[in-house]
Order: C-alpha cells, then sequence, then structure tokens
C-alpha cells in the first residue's frame, strides 16, 4: 500500500520557528538526522485521492527544505531525511507538528544507536569487574548514559591521597589531615591541610603484641583508582568516574585510626563545620568509607552519619572482611548507610566478606580463596615505607566494592542533575538496592547474605533518570556498610588490619592484595 501511495506523492506543511535548522550544537550522540514517519490507513487514502496526481515526495521545512525519503518501514512507515543533523530535542519538535496532519499517525526522531563505550587504557581488558557478565557491574552501557560531572564531589575517608600518572591532579581537591595523634599520622604532627599518605608501614608488635610489621598499603591510592583514575587516556586503567572530583580526607595512619576522626570527618566532608578545621570549600554528595572497626554502631558514629545524610551527601561503607556478621561491624551496621559486600568471579560471596541483614548489595571484589579468581586491579606504588614509583596491582576486598558503589552513586548524581531530577541519600541508596541485578543460579549468595544483588550501574543510572519506575512513590529505607582484607602471590591470608580500639571500636583498612608482577 505504502509503495502505491508513495507513486502518487505526499506534501505536507510544517509550521515551525522560523530559523533554519543547524547541527553546529548538535551533539552527536544526542543527534538524528532522520525521522521516522507512519500514516493512518485513512490518512493514506485521503493522500492519495487530494493528490493523485503528484509524483514526487513533498515534505517541507518553513524555509522551503524539503525532508527526503529514504526507504519504506513496515508497513504503512516510511524514514525521511533533514536536511541537516539536529538534536534530538529539535527533531521531537518537528516530529509533534508533523502529528498536526490527519494523515499522519505517528512520527519519531530516528535516534542513533552507538556501540557502548569501551576506553582505550591498555589495561582496560584486565578490569573484568566492569564488564563481565557473571559478576561485572556494567560499566560500558552505563557509560553511554553518563560518564560524570567535575561538579560532583566525592569523599574518601582514608589513607590520604599520593600522586599517580593515572590520576588528574587537576580532579583532586584540597582536602585535609584529620588524624589527630602524631604518632597515627606519621607526618611529624598532627591535623594539617595535607592528605597526603606518607606511608602506613609498621614493624612487628608496633600494633600490639604478635601482630607482624606490613609494607604501607598505599590504600588511599587504590579506592581512589578504582573510583576515578583516569580513562580514556591511554594510560593504565579506566576509573569509573571519567569527571567527578575527589576529595581526600586523612583518618586512617600506622595502626588504623580513631572513630573521633573518622566522626569529625564525616562531618566535614559534608560542609559541616568541626571545631578548629577550617570549613570546606566543596562538600561532598558521597562520602565513601573503605574502612571498618569492630563492635556495634555507636551513638557518636551514627550521628555523624545523620549529619552527613542531612546535608545531602550518600555515605557508602564497605560490609568488611572477617568472614563474619556484618551486625558486630561498624561503621557497617549503622542506619543511612549503604552497606557493599563482595562477590568473586564467579559471582559467589567472597569468602573474607561480612553477611548478613545490613548488606545492602555486593560488588565484584575478587576472592583469593578460589583458584586464579582475579582481584581488582588498580592503582598502586611500589614504595614499602614512602612512596617510590608507579604501578599497578590486584588486590581485593570490600574496599573496592564500596568504591565501585560510591562512584557509581556520583554518576547517578550527575545524570539525574542533567535530567532536572531531585534525588536524595535515601533514595539513591534505595535506587541502588532496588536495581542490583540477582546473583547467579550457581551463587552461594542471596538476599539477606550479600545484600539485594549485585551493583548494575546501567540500571542504576537509568532508574536515577525515573525513580518513580523502581521506587514507586513508596519509601525508603536503610541500611549497614563496612571494611576490607590482602593477599599476596596467591596465598591467602589477612592483614593485621591497624586494629586500635576506642570504644570497642577499632577502625581498620579493608584490602586484599596480589602481586601481579607489572612493572612501574
Amino acid at each position: 500500500m505504502l509503495k502505491e501511495f508513495l507513486a502518487v506523492g505526499l506534501s505536507l506543511s510544517v509550521a515551525l520557528a522560523n530559523d533554519p535548522l543547524s547541527a553546529a550544537d548538535a551533539d552527536p550522540r544526542a543527534s538524528t538526522r532522520q525521522l521516522i514517519v507512519r500514516l493512518k490507513d485513512d490518512g493514506l487514502r485521503h493522500i492519495q485521492a487530494v493528490h493523485r496526481n503528484d509524483s514526487i515526495v513533498d515534505i517541507r521545512l518553513p524555509d522551503g527544505r524539503p525532508l527526503s525519503f529514504v526507504r519504506h518501514f513496515n508497513g504503512n512507515g516510511m524514514v525521511l531525511r533533514l536536511p541537516a543533523d539536529v538534536s534530538l530535542e529539535e527533531a521531537q519538535r518537528i516530529a509533534e507538528k508533523l502529528t498536526e496532519n490527519p494523515a499522519v499517525a505517528s512520527v519519531q526522531p530516528d535516534k542513533r544507536m552507538y556501540p557502548a563505550l569501551v576506553p582505550i587504557d591498555p589495561d582496560y581488558p584486565s578490569q573484568w569487574h566492569l564488564f563481565e557478565d557473571t559478576a561485572g557491574i556494567r560499566m560500558p552501557t552505563a557509560w553511554d548514559q553518563e560518564t560524570g560531572s567535575g561538579s560532583i564531589v566525592i569523599a574518601q575517608l582514608d589513607t590520604g591521597i599520593i600522586p599517580h600518572r593515572d590520576l588528574n591532579q587537576a580532579r583532586i581537591l584540597a582536602g585535609y589531615d584529620l588524624i589527630s595523634d602524631a604518632a597515627t599520622a606519621n607526618d611529624g604532627d598532627g591535623r594539617d591541610p595535607d592528605p597526603a599518605d606518607t606511608g602506613d608501614a609498621t614493624f612487628d608488635d608496633e600494633c600490639g603484641v604478635g601482630v607482624s610489621g606490613e609494607a604501607s598499603s598505599w590504600h588511599g591510592l587504590a579506592v581512589a583508582g578504582v573510583m576515578v583514575a583516569e580513562s580514556d587516556n591511554i594510560t593504565d586503567i579506566a576509573g569509573i568516574d571519567f569527571a567527578a572530583s575527589l576529595l581526600a580526607v586523612r583518618v586512617l595512619g600506622k595502626c588504623g585510626g580513631d572513630i573521633s576522626d573518622v566522626v569529625d570527618a564525616l562531618r566535614w566532608a559534608a560542609g559541616l563545620r568541626v571545631a578548629g578545621v577550617p570549613d570546606n570549600p566543596d562538600p561532598a554528595k558521597v562520602i565513601n568509607l573503605s574502612l571498618s572497626g569492630v563492635g556495634a554502631c555507636s551513638f557518636e558514629e551514627q550521628a555523624a552519619i545523620n549529619d552527613a545524610v542531612n546535608a545531602g551527601a550518600v555515605v557508602v561503607v564497605a560490609a568488611g572482611n572477617e568472614a563474619t556478621d556484618v551486625a558486630g561491624i561498624s561503621p557497617a551496621n549503622c542506619d543511612n548507610v549503604v552497606t557493599v559486600g563482595a562477590v568473586g568471579r564467579d559471582g559467589s560471596r567472597a569468602a573474607y566478606m561480612n553477611i548478613g541483614e545490613q548488606v545492602d548489595l555486593s560488588g565484584p571484589g575478587g576472592d583469593g580463596d578460589v583458584p586464579n579468581a582475579d582481584g581488582i586491579l588498580t592503582l598502586f606504588n611500589t614504595g614499602s615505607t614512602t612512596p617510590l614509583a608507579d604501578t599497578l596491582a590486584e588486590i581485593q576486598g570490600t574496599s573496592f566494592t564500596t568504591a565501585q558503589t560510591s562512584a557509581v552513586a556520583a554518576m547517578m548524581w550527575a545524570v539525574s542533575s542533567d535530567a532536572n531530577v531531585r534525588l536524595d541519600p535515601g533514595m539513591i541508596q534505595e535506587i541502588l538496592r532496588r536495581t542490583a541485578r540477582a546473583f547467579p543460579d550457581s551463587s552461594s549468595c542471596a538476599p539477606g547474605i550479600c545484600g539485594q544483588g549485585i551493583l548494575d550501574a546501567d540500571a542504576a543510572l537509568a532508574a536515577a533518570v525515573e525513580p518513580e519506575s523502581v521506587l514507586g512513590g513508596t519509601g525508603t529505607d536503610s541500611g549497614g556498610g563496612g571494611g576490607c582484607a590482602l593477599v599476596t602471590d596467591g596465598s591467602s591470608r589477612v592483614d593485621p588490619l591497624f586494629v586500635l580500639l576506642l570504644l570497642a571500636a577499632g577502625l581498620r583498612r579493608c584490602c586484599r592484595r596480589r602481586k601481579t608482577g607489572l612493572s612501574a
């Protein structure tokens, strides 16, 4: 029928603005040059009757330029080409005008599709946690929606930060060293404006009788690499968020750190006043806590978390790596935090992961107790005490699933802002929970053990633009958060996690490291 119709032609007028179409400002990924037009059966017969003697398709814009016929499309449809590329917004405006014609059933922009973004970083193929079907977090399709915004700040409360060739220093904000104790800080003083990681190496018995000494962990650098390593730059790895700003807040040093410092850091990172410390000019929208301690969530921890959330920050916490019930690990067991566990490459529970009802979701963290289960490739340093040369390392633990979740949360803020959608921290938490994809059928994980599922960045970003599709107007609830561990050369052992008890709660760095042989 359409073929017969096209033989006699079509004439439609489009009453649009007088400005000619221009592709000058059109984003290639958000533009089109074609429309899909579908005609009504009765409209088709009418046009055939009225334009019986016409011989060409004649659809014109106000400036006189025609829309040209490209091909037939599925019954009464056809594909028409605009004179130039236009934004999808402008194409939709044209489509709406075309539908005013009684012969037209529908018109829609023929939007372009692209291969899912794959960064050109040389070590990206080793970052299985970003793209593998079984346990990956589906970043390639997520990046097609959003790659991040420099206006979004991620605060990491950790060992501090050191430079690396794959970190863009322009994205590293002026953080703060909030370690009060000079010995713990290992930098000659207490609190100061320099969050540089001076190393947390220890000797035997320094952190307690029977506790073996350890080389510097460079934990803050490793966590930062997962979140914000420079991407698509032909160097090392791809960070999850291509643009977010990083605020390093130093709270962990030799033998861990005090909960009193962490509590102050939570408030400071969120832009709240802390006595004796200059105000933070760059309040965070996401606060990453890849640390953990033993015991119940204390009053001070919960109060600081509540204050940070009320100030507009999402608090993301590691479930911890003690292979125990998360109910006994803080701040994983606090309310109003996103608590993140870990699965191996097969989607099963990582052997070190803390489990329980307070875990919101899990991410790929590697599992050294499973043969050939790769860790998370991230930024590292060759120095055993003080920084030496840049390198990469495979590291395991809930620290790095927490970092993945924090980076995705930052991108959720960014994509919702682009779409003029208003979210709050509770909505971010609940969207992350509800969009987590189901564990594999063969997995040892299940809701109530490892959270609601595996972090799904693609689904989380889509829901951040249309939260009602996931939340449905229902209220949100709160979970827990927390921790980390360290594997070398395939042997599995847990580091002394810088245990320093304070008020029955010790904080510890959270990672497992496997040597990879990667050169600096």
